[in-house]
């Protein structure tokens, strides 16, 4: 066990370290945060006229055009805000010039429409959504570093210091622009190149794999082994979140169309898993709370109500989790099965597959619940799923606690 746990700290984890630092990855995951109150807001007025209950369906159906229409402003416009927010975070990675973050933010959006144009060079406000996500990332990375090289090379227009700031910073930036738009151009307009759907299909077979099983818990193995050694695992792989993101708007698609839902492991599907938080930790504060060690009830009593709310930073420092080679053990494994009998029965269809995006700080059974769209024998499983990950975390609390309580007793000795 030993020689595993320096595995992970001393070979796998610092280059993962390093990769979750890297810029564009570091942008991408900051613009991609900005984006999901517009999923949740757009999520929940999806759900209002699909409400899984018969009488209301048909009560609300001449009123769902209504609703409909905020998911229009919101889940369907993910892609063109995508295009701004991760060129704004992107450029502040840039600190040797004074490239202006709002400046690449609009210039991004503008390449974005031109990237996303038909082929009848209308623009295809079908790309707006999820499905032009991987070409607003795309588009918003390649501007600004198209900006910055310019920027970076004085190739830009200077007025004199008696020209107003905001009119020069403006004109400043109109070469780079144009260079921008320009190349987008000719890529999409003269060569007829279509950059969308040719993203999409480099990103299908990732798009495919976190969508299986084996995929996805190699991935939540990953996630969890890093947080075993004190790094934050969705920090890490934040890379993937796009990919989950698309997957839940071709979900939130399917249901308007009232069609089946396509993905499981859609944005979402990891809420059946964190219960409490990453590991399914919450069982372990009920634990530690009826423990008959002091500092494991203090602790349990400490850590209960950030759990309820999905914070368990307190439980994996506090326990600690973190380089705790027996604690380790039921930490992955409870990820893993929760993961492995929940997309078993999503895939059966014994309980529905996510179709909102919630707050991150929902309580677990209500996650489980909402997120499904009001699916009552999800809600019934996210129970279950406190009870079976407190099965497996039972003895091997048991033993630590044993270790503290023969501890106790030797210091009084």
């Amino acid at each position: 066990m030993k020689k595993f746990m320096d595995f992970i700290e001393l070979k796998l984890a610092p280059p993962l370290e390093k990769l979750g630092e890297e810029r564009h990855l570091s942008a991408i995951k900051d613009g991609m945060i900005s984006v999901i109150p517009l999923t949740i807001i757009g999520s929940f007025f999806v759900l209002i006229p699909n409400f899984p209950i018969d009488a209301w369906i048909k009560f609300i159906e001449p009123y769902a055009p209504w609703f409909n229409a905020v998911s229009a402003i919101t889940i369907d416009i993910v892609g063109l805000v995508a295009a701004g927010s991760v060129a704004y975070f992107f450029a502040k990675t840039y600190r040797d010039t004074n490239l202006n973050s709002l400046t690449c933010s609009v210039i991004s959006m503008t390449a974005f429409l031109l990237a996303t144009l038909s082929n009848e060079w209308t623009i295809d406000t079908s790309l707006f959504g999820t499905k032009g996500l991987f070409t607003a990332v795309v588009i918003a990375l390649l501007s600004t570093t198209i900006l910055h090289f310019f920027y970076k090379r004085n190739l830009v227009i200077h007025f004199p210091d008696s020209v107003p700031p905001l009119v020069s910073e403006s004109f400043m930036s109109l070469v780079p622009a144009l260079a921008v738009l320009l190349i987008v151009w000719v890529l999409r307009v003269i060569l007829g190149f279509n950059i969308n759907s040719t993203l999409m299909k480099i990103f299908e077979p990732a798009v495919f794999a976190l969508n299986t099983l084996p995929g996805f818990l190699i991935f939540m193995l990953l996630r969890s082994l890093l947080w075993c050694v004190g790094i934050h695992g969705g920090a890490v792989l934040a890379i993937a979140d796009p990919i989950f993101l698309v997957m839940l708007g071709d979900n939130i698609a399917a249901a308007a169309a009232g069609t089946p839902l396509p993905y499981i492991t859609a944005s979402g599907f990891m809420y059946f898993v964190f219960l409490g938080g990453g590991g399914a930790t919450l069982p372990l504060v009920f634990l530690m709370m009826r423990s008959k060690e002091k500092g494991f009830r203090s602790l349990g009593k400490l850590c209960l109500a950030p759990g309820i709310f999905e914070i368990n930073e307190p439980v994996v420092f506090g326990v600690p989790l973190v380089m705790n080679p027996l604690m380790m053990i039921p930490y992955v494994l409870a990820t893993e099965v929760l993961s492995l009998v929940t997309y078993g029965l999503m895939y059966f269809n014994i309980i529905a597959r996510p179709l909102v995006n919630i707050p991150w700080t929902m309580p677990p059974v209500l996650a489980q619940y909402f997120l499904t769209g009001g699916d009552w024998r999800a809600a019934i499983w996210g129970v279950i799923s406190l009870f079976v990950a407190g099965t497996i975390y039972y003895p091997f609390f048991k033993i630590m606690e044993k270790q503290r309580l023969e501890l106790e007793a030797g210091k009084e000795k």
